[in-house]
């Protein structure tokens, strides 16, 4: 039996999701000591608690060149890190692999991976040098989807050092044969009418913090909400009994909320009152999707976002050809993939979804949900996981083997 290791995870926001949750379970319960470090408390900090995990929260500098800041963070961790014979240094999220990465590597740690939730860090030039110039201080790299293994090997990464491991999650929730129609009854819609939904956070449009301050996006938010908003319009036109559910909230106030109510305003310009439907935050998406006919995710970038939870629910889905959408929408077989950024492109897609026979959408949704039970269930993932760190804690180990042999 594999001896017990002890592993810690430095996630870069206490907002992280079960994506970042339920892993540290998993490893807890195989018989690791399992430690969560965040930057400041929040809901993943909180739940992590409530189930046991020892949480250190540990405030890191925003901005790279913080120098001062940047070196005490390092020494303050690599310090608890050696202190606590940790075996296993997992790093998620900005500016974590900036710094838990240089704070691992300073105190020795055996085994040192990072895993992006999505590409878009690496699809920043900017992000991408740091990324790119920091990566060979990892033991191994994980990517979460195909798009971003391609980009960490078009970079002069070697294949063998990046392993593909998508984040997994329980399916217990997703039922297909779930009862959407109390859904339908609270927002007033009708039984027989198409129904399309979308279900992101609302991010504001992103800038990257270059020297030439550019946007990113030519200031479409990063879930592509006005994109399905003017595709909607463009559905109207030739289907007026559709109707589209957004469901969401600003993750975080300020720039988010403002961005919110622009969306609002867009809706309103249009004349899209009675077609568009705000549902806010919710916690029964499961229902949602139960109520829905096609999951529209119009992503500008993306890991794999919010087509997993609709396949499982056998719901078709029409997602921007971006990221690693591709690796579970595959056109004509699970949904349709459209170009970023093309409302008509998108309008065409949900049309065409729509106009098919029920029968034919619940086959597209079944063969979505093997592929998503194939890649994604939790059990897999975390043995994959789990697997890598003995993998390379062996390689490591016979490294230091070779170093202490020659000094000899």
């Amino acid at each position: 039996m594999s001896r017990s290791l002890r592993i810690v995870h430095i996630v870069g926001s206490s907002f992280a999701g079960g994506w970042a949750f339920h892993p540290l379970c998993r490893l807890r319960d195989a018989g690791h000591r399992v430690y969560l470090i965040c930057p400041d408390d929040g809901p993943l900090p909180a739940r992590a608690r409530a189930a046991d995990i020892p949480v250190r929260i540990i405030p890191f500098p925003r901005r790279i060149r913080h120098v001062h800041a940047a070196a005490a963070y390092i020494a303050r961790v690599a310090m608890w890190l050696r202190q606590e014979q940790i075996d296993v240094v997992h790093n998620h999220l900005a500016p974590t692999n900036v710094w838990g990465r240089l704070a691992a590597y300073a105190a020795g740690i055996p085994v040192r991976l990072t895993q992006w939730p999505g590409p878009l860090p690496l699809e920043i030039p900017a992000s991408r040098r740091i990324e790119m110039a920091l990566a060979p201080l990892d033991s191994a790299i994980i990517a979460a989807s195909t798009a971003t293994r391609r980009i960490y090997e078009a970079h002069g990464v070697m294949r063998d050092r990046i392993h593909l491991i998508y984040y997994g999650f329980p399916f217990d929730p997703f039922d297909p044969t779930i009862d959407g129609s109390p859904i339908r009854r609270e927002f007033g819609i009708a039984p027989d009418a198409p129904l399309v939904s979308m279900i992101a956070y609302f991010y504001s449009p992103l800038k990257e913090r270059s020297l030439r301050g550019l946007n990113v996006f030519d200031g479409i938010g990063l879930k592509g909400h006005e994109i399905l908003i003017e595709a909607a319009a463009c559905v109207r036109e030739t289907n007026p009994n559709a109707r589209f559910l957004i469901v969401g909230d600003a993750l975080m106030p300020g720039e988010a909320e403002r961005y919110k109510q622009k969306l609002h305003r867009l809706v309103s310009d249009l004349g899209l009152q009675q077609t568009v439907i705000f549902a806010g935050k919710r916690d029964d998406v499961p229902h949602i999707l139960a109520a829905s006919d096609v999951v529209a995710v119009p992503s500008l970038s993306e890991n794999v976002g919010g087509a997993v939870e609709p396949l499982l629910m056998e719901r078709p889905v029409v997602a921007s050809a971006v990221g690693g959408l591709p690796d579970v929408v595959r056109d004509g077989e699970t949904g349709y993939l459209v170009p970023p950024r093309d409302p008509e492109a998108l309008a065409n897609a949900l049309a065409r979804a729509l106009a098919l026979p029920a029968a034919a959408r619940r086959t597209m949704g079944r063969k979505g949900r093997a592929i998503v039970q194939e890649l994604f269930d939790l059990r897999t993932t975390v043995r994959q996981t789990e697997q890598l760190y003995y993998d390379t804690l062996r390689t490591a180990g016979m490294r230091g083997l070779r170093w202490a042999r020659r000094s000899q």
